[in-house]
């Protein structure tokens, strides 16, 4: 079984390739520089769909030869954590919010 570092190095991977492909575009690593992955809820400013979500997790996964419960803790770790919004409808009333 791979490290918990390993592991957490795997996430910030995923994230990286989540906001990249979000709607809108960011540098994961300039929003941890930045402080902005720090604020509250940052994360509902970035959309990408569920489908695309899993697709880009499993893919990393795969690349890293993960074990069935390494994936298991990855994907959770991502999802649980600061992945972009799945819910486009609350994505977009957030940006309304943010423009006023």
């Amino acid at each position: 079984m791979k490290r918990d570092e390993v592991l957490w190095e795997i996430c910030m991977e995923i994230y990286r390739i989540l906001f990249k492909e979000a709607a809108p575009s960011m540098d994961f690593d300039q929003m941890m520089e930045s402080g902005e992955a720090e604020q509250d809820d940052f994360f509902m400013k970035y959309y990408l769909n569920d489908d695309r979500q899993m697709e880009i997790i499993n893919d990393i996964c795969k690349k890293h030869k993960l074990t069935k419960n390494e994936k298991y803790a990855v994907k959770n770790t991502v999802l649980l954590g600061c992945s972009p919004t799945i819910n486009k409808e609350r994505w977009e009333k957030t940006n309304n919010d943010l423009q006023k």
